[in-house]
């Protein structure tokens, strides 16, 4: 029964996307924030609004997909330290991300 219960949150925690689509979605995501915000550090941008622009513009006839997504890309990029969230929907960058912006991003 415990190895059961492992496997099934191994198995919530799960995201939609697979390692190598999150770090290129990111990437994209990433650049896109950079355009947006001006490369400035004190620009909030609305995150949701990043990824239908820069990541997948498609994705606004499937709005559940999207902030899932979006969600996604923000906590991975939390967790990397190259985003903050300023609310819930806002997000912008911090120096680190600022700086691997200006490395990435053309």
């Amino acid at each position: 029964m415990l190895v059961y219960g492992i496997y099934w949150i191994r198995f919530l925690l799960q995201g939609i996307f697979t390692s190598e689509e999150l770090q290129r979605y990111s990437k994209r995501f990433l650049c896109g924030l950079y355009v947006m915000a001006h490369g400035n550090l004190n620009n909030s941008t609305k995150a949701f609004d990043v990824f239908f622009k820069n990541v997948s513009p498609e994705a606004y006839e499937r709005l559940s997909f999207g902030y899932q997504a979006t969600n996604e890309i923000v906590q991975a990029l939390v967790h990397k330290g190259l985003v903050e969230r300023d609310t819930l929907e806002y997000i912008k960058l911090t120096q680190k991300g600022l700086d691997k912006c200006k490395e990435d991003c053309r």
